[in-house]
């Protein structure tokens, strides 16, 4: 939506239709857990160019960019260079854990809990 202001437009730009082949292959990213940009729709995306693929961001939050995957970043490099398409059904998992670990703060049963050493 925020595209549709934009004063330029592209002299070469594919206006369909979208069901043919493009003269390359289509790489589509979609991140499972993007709360802007809902998995279902990168889904209904990719059935829509004739030569399209689906590569499924196992991932949290906004984009792949954002919660970088290797995995993902390698399949987009290979396209890039020469072209080449995940395996239909190609699954990436972010690097990352989406939240960090919690850290331990000393406290715990056998040291008599988070209270311990807590002046009254």
């Amino acid at each position: 939506m925020a595209c549709v202001s934009w004063p330029a437009v592209a002299a070469d730009r594919c206006q369909g239709p979208w069901n043919r082949p493009t003269a390359h292959p289509v790489l589509l990213v979609g991140t499972r857990y993007d709360p802007a940009t809902p998995y279902a729709n990168a889904q209904a995306l990719a059935g829509e160019p004739a030569d399209a693929r689906l590569l499924t961001h196992e991932g949290y939050g906004h984009t792949a960019l954002i919660n970088p995957s290797s995995c993902v970043k390698t399949y987009e490099s290979r396209y890039l260079v020469d072209g080449t398409l995940p395996p239909a059904g190609t699954t990436c998992r972010q690097d990352e854990p989406p939240f960090p670990a919690p850290k331990p703060d000393g406290g715990g049963v056998a040291t008599g809990g988070g209270m311990a050493g807590t002046v009254h």
